[in-house]
Order: C-alpha cells, then sequence, then structure tokens
C-alpha cells in the first residue's frame, strides 16, 4: 500500500512539471509575436537657431621680404672680406623675434646687418657724394632713428649724413665703412672719413617698408655658410586663411560672423568674412593629394597679433541665425509628401493625433524652423519623430 501511494506521488509530480511544458500553439504565437510599435515623440522648442560652418585655417604674414648679401666687407669696414666665402658670426635674432628700425639683425663675416625703414630696396651701395631718391629714403630713415643730417639737403649724401651712418654703426658697435680709393665726382662735397668716403654697402642694411615686422627665419647656426637666404621678414601684419570645402560655398557670405580658436592655446577671437576666393586645386605631392578648397579670409574685430603667425586656427562661420527665438523641431519630424504640404503631427497627452500644416524655415544643428500654416502649434506640443 504505502509503495503503491509513492508510485502515484511521483506520476502525479512528474505529471505537474509535465504539465508546465506543454504550450497550445495560441500561446506560443501570443509569446513569439514582435511588440507592438511605440511611436518616439519629441516637443516642439522655442530657441534661436543658427547655422554654423566649421573649416580649418592658418595665420600667415601678409607679407614676407628676404635679404642675401652677396658680399661683405673686411671687419674693419675697409675693403672685401678675405677667404670668399660669407659665413654667419652672431645670430641676435631669432624666428618669432619682433624688428624694429635701427635693430640689428644678423652678422656676416665680423659685420653687421640692420633694418632701417624704407620701401626701396638696397640696390647700390650708397658713397658720400652720391644723390638720388634711395639716399633720401637713407635720411628719411635716419632722421626716423633721431640723427641731425646738418645741412645736407634731400636726396644729396653730404657730411651731415655721413656723420649720421657713422653714429648708427658706433651704437650698433661696428666700424663704419669706408670707401677707399674711390676717386671724388663732381658730385662730392669734399668731405671725408679717415681711409676714404664713408658708405652704406647694400650688403649691410635691410630696407622694410612697414614696422612692426617678426622674423621669420634668422640666418641658421653660427658658423653656417650664407648660400640660401639670410633673413626672411614678415611685415605688414598677419592675415587669417581658411579652407572652405567646396560644397558649401553658396553658404559663406562676406560680413558674415567669425570665432576663431586657437588650436595650440586655446584662445578665442572673434572676426568676419572679409573675402571669398576662387576654388583652388592644389598640385599632387607625391603620393599626397590635398583636396580642392575655397579660401576664405577672414578679418579681425581689432588686429591680429603679430604673435600669431604660423598658428593654426579652428574657424567657426555663423552663416545664417535667427532673429530671436522660433519655434524649431527636429528635421525628423517633418513630413514632405506628394502633395507638397509640409506638416507636422502633433500627438496630445491622451494619445489623439493631429496633422498641423507648417512653413519650413531656415535649419540648424539637426532642427528646423517651422511655421504653423494650418492648425495650432506651440511650444511644448509633442510631435511624431520616428517609431
Amino acid at each position: 500500500m504505502l509503495g503503491a501511494a509513492c508510485t502515484t506521488a511521483v506520476l502525479s509530480t512528474a505529471g505537474l512539471i509535465a504539465s508546465t511544458w506543454v504550450r497550445s500553439p495560441a500561446e506560443v504565437a501570443a509569446q513569439t509575436e514582435p511588440p507592438k510599435a511605440s511611436v518616439l515623440t519629441a516637443p516642439v522648442e522655442s530657441k534661436a537657431l543658427q547655422r554654423t560652418v566649421i573649416l580649418r585655417g592658418r595665420f600667415s604674414s601678409a607679407r614676407t621680404l628676404t635679404f642675401a648679401p652677396s658680399s661683405a666687407l673686411s671687419p674693419d669696414g675697409t675693403g672685401g672680406s678675405e677667404g670668399g666665402d660669407l659665413l654667419v658670426t652672431r645670430r641676435p635674432r631669432k624666428a618669432g623675434d619682433e624688428v624694429r628700425p635701427g635693430m640689428l639683425l644678423a652678422e656676416v663675416s665680423y659685420r653687421p646687418v640692420f633694418a632701417l625703414h624704407g620701401r626701396i630696396p638696397a640696390l647700390r651701395d650708397l658713397v658720400q657724394g652720391m644723390r638720388g631718391r634711395d639716399v633720401a629714403q637713407l635720411q628719411d630713415a635716419l632722421a626716423e632713428l633721431g640723427y641731425s643730417l646738418g645741412p645736407d639737403t634731400r636726396g644729396r649724401f653730404g657730411a651731415g649724413t655721413a656723420a649720421a651712418v657713422r653714429r648708427h654703426y658706433s651704437k650698433l658697435g661696428y666700424a663704419a665703412p669706408t670707401a677707399p680709393g674711390r676717386a671724388p665726382t663732381k658730385n662730392d662735397d669734399g668731405a671725408r672719413s679717415p681711409g676714404g668716403l664713408l658708405q652704406l654697402p647694400k650688403s649691410e642694411v635691410m630696407f622694410v617698408p612697414s614696422f612692426p615686422a617678426r622674423v621669420v627665419t634668422a640666418g641658421g647656426s653660427v658658423g653656417r655658410k650664407v648660400s640660401d637666404d639670410l633673413l626672411e621678414l614678415a611685415v605688414g601684419g598677419v592675415r587669417l586663411t581658411g579652407h572652405l570645402d567646396p560644397s558649401e560655398d553658396d553658404v559663406v557670405k562676406p560680413g558674415q560672423n567669425v570665432q576663431v580658436v586657437i588650436e595650440e592655446s586655446g584662445d578665442r577671437y572673434r572676426g568676419a568674412v572679409a573675402e571669398v576666393g576662387d576654388l583652388v586645386t592644389p598640385k599632387a605631392s607625391g603620393k599626397l593629394r590635398q583636396p580642392p578648397y575655397i579660401p576664405v579670409a577672414i578679418r579681425a574685430k581689432g588686429s591680429w597679433k603679430p604673435g600669431l603667425n604660423g598658428q593654426d586656427a579652428r574657424i567657426t562661420i555663423t552663416a545664417q541665425a535667427t532673429e530671436g527665438n522660433v519655434l524649431a523641431v527636429p528635421l525628423s519630424a517633418v513630413n514632405a509628401p506628394a502633395d507638397g504640404r509640409t506638416s507636422v503631427t502633433v500627438i496630445s497627452a491622451g494619445g489623439d493625433r493631429r496633422r498641423v500644416r507648417v512653413k519650413a524655415g531656415m535649419s540648424a544643428d539637426g532642427f528646423v524652423e517651422v511655421a504653423p500654416e494650418g492648425g495650432a502649434l506651440r511650444e511644448g506640443d509633442q510631435v511624431v519623430v520616428g517609431r
């Protein structure tokens, strides 16, 4: 009896367990069918929209000047240097240094190279007794440094101009150069320097059209032969040029506001689009091929600091902006069916839906400006953005 009861109990338990494994076809279908589709919504917002274009740019000098002497006087300034090779013997300036009028820029074979204010490059050695526009430029530069020219008339290299040149060489710590053995001309005024007529060799002066200027390259290391340009100066301020993707050519226009972020320091500046150039297609360099771009000139609100020269920048251009807050919805909320009647679908708190015709305006950052044309639409309304 006891054994039969145990057997019955075991069978009953097994039957109960087995019954939990058995499902009708209807139950199986109900459990495996996909869940009911849900509707994704987003609120209508009241916000200001602005469309921005981001591009990269680089600061560079508006103009550069180069200088390389082809000869040098002897260290005492009385004749040609011996040996033939021109060597950098002193390097008082480095890249990035500011240049002012009268400043020593370099030393070549123990002779100075200095800057003076002037637009005409030094094309000849200016020797005492000469006349010309280049002499007048030298006199203006010396007067700017505070030197007296004595009784010399403008454009004539007389004794007063010679004395001013001599004083400047003395200030720099070098012997004033002379031109020994030169025969007097009818224009010489009779004033002589010991050992010959005083001169300003074209190998020792770099005329710079505007200041402040800044050193780009400065002669390399001491002892190097002067085979390339000894000096390169940046003049005329600093400019910023961005590279615009050609697909956005119709978006960027002169006058649009710009924010500039310096990549290295994180400093921020404000500016505006000054000019949009023509398409540039860079030449391939080996395997590296640069994509075409449109140069965009950016002007500062004020002026760019000279120290920005050579810096990379991230440029953000505000191409369009709404006047104050507008009603805006995500782009995915706007329907544009075949009938051309753009609309959004609003869902009420109770789940009811209504279609509201809208006029779409500018878009930016994933949102689009909408103005209701066929129904009410308010800030906070929930609109369908997907399923």
